[in-house]
C-alpha cells in the first residue's frame, strides 16, 4: 500500500516542477489534445496558461469547459524513471481586467524568474482581452490521479491511484525538486 504522504509528495513534484500539461478538450464536433506551458496556483489547485483564441482547444473550452489533462516526467526518482498524473477540471478564459493583470504578472514571474528573460517573453496585456488574439486560461482541478508505479513494477499492468485533492490545495512548505 502506498502512503498518502508519498502520493502527496509525488503529486507536488509534478505540480511544482512540471512545465507542460497535455489538455484534452472536446466539443460536439471533435475532441482534441494540446500541450501547453503552465504554472500552478493553489487554494484551489489550478493550472494557468495562455493560448490563442482561435486554436481548437481554446474554441472547445468556450463551448465545453470540462477538460482532462496529464502531466508527466521522464526523469523521476523511482525505479521506473517515470511519473505522471492525470486530472479532470473546469477551464475558463480569464476576461476581467484586474484579474487578467494579476494572473499575467504571476504567470510571467513564475515561469521566467530572470527579469530580462521575462521581459523578452512578456506579451502586452492588450493581446489578452477584447479583440486581442490571446487569452489566459485556467483549469480548476476537480480530480487527481497518479500512475501506480509499484503496481506497474509488480504486474506490468497500468493503473492509477486516486489522490485526495484537499491535500494538494496548499503549496508544499519546502521546495520540491
Amino acid at each position: 500500500m502506498v502512503s498518502s504522504d508519498s502520493l502527496i509528495d509525488r503529486s507536488n513534484v509534478l505540480i511544482e516542477t512540471g512545465q507542460f500539461v497535455t489538455l484534452a478538450t472536446h466539443s460536439p464536433e471533435n475532441a482534441w489534445a494540446s500541450t501547453v506551458n503552465f504554472v500552478p496556483l493553489r487554494g484551489p489547485l489550478r493550472f494557468l496558461w495562455y493560448s490563442q483564441r482561435h486554436v481548437r482547444h481554446s474554441r472547445n473550452i468556450d463551448v465545453a469547459p470540462e477538460i482532462a489533462g496529464s502531466i508527466f516526467r521522464t526523469d523521476a526518482a523511482n525505479e521506473l524513471g517515470l511519473d505522471g498524473a492525470q486530472f479532470t477540471g473546469i477551464a475558463r478564459a480569464i476576461e476581467e481586467a484586474a484579474e487578467l493583470a494579476e494572473y499575467a504578472d504571476f504567470y510571467y514571474t513564475r515561469n521566467f524568474p530572470d527579469e530580462q528573460v521575462r521581459e523578452q517573453w512578456r506579451r502586452p496585456l492588450s493581446e489578452f482581452h477584447g479583440e486581442g488574439h490571446r487569452r489566459f486560461y485556467e483549469v480548476t482541478v476537480n480530480g487527481w490521479w497518479l500512475l501506480d508505479v509499484g503496481h506497474w513494477l509488480a504486474t506490468m499492468n497500468d493503473q492509477r491511484i486516486d489522490v485526495d485533492l484537499a491535500a494538494l490545495q496548499q503549496a508544499p512548505k519546502e521546495p520540491v525538486r
